[in-house]
């Protein structure tokens, strides 16, 4: 069975789907296609104009993974491993590069945004 329709990663998905309700908006075909590709254990190359939702196709497959692992995922931070009382950084999954430094702001806070939304470390 595809990573993609575990029913842990269909419980996050849906989360991340209400998080795009609540900003008014909906997913992509292309989007969520990008997000089932990356949980499947692919990789690519996403290419669209500027302004189509890129960042957040190539960003919330990792999300999504990262909710669907956590023991609850309406508090990601539960389980979160602590280590003197601190909570352990998780490992590194995305290595995100952008080539503007113009961008780099805009990049940022569109990563940041589902992040804080769905109370993510």
């Amino acid at each position: 069975m595809p990573a993609s329709t575990s029913r842990p990663v269909a419980r996050a998905r849906r989360r991340v789907l209400r998080w795009f309700e609540e900003q008014d908006w909906q997913a992509f075909r292309f989007q969520r296609q990008v997000w089932n590709a990356y949980l499947d254990g692919h990789s690519g190359l996403v290419h669209a104009s500027t302004g189509t939702g890129k960042t957040l196709a190539a960003w919330l497959g990792p999300i999504i993974e990262f909710l669907a692992e956590c023991d609850d995922p309406d508090d990601p931070l539960a389980g979160w491993p602590k280590h003197r009382g601190k909570l352990v950084s998780p490992p590194l999954r995305v290595l995100w590069i952008t080539p503007l430094k113009a961008l780099a702001g805009d990049t940022l806070r569109s990563l940041q945004s589902p992040c804080e939304a769905l109370q993510l470390p």
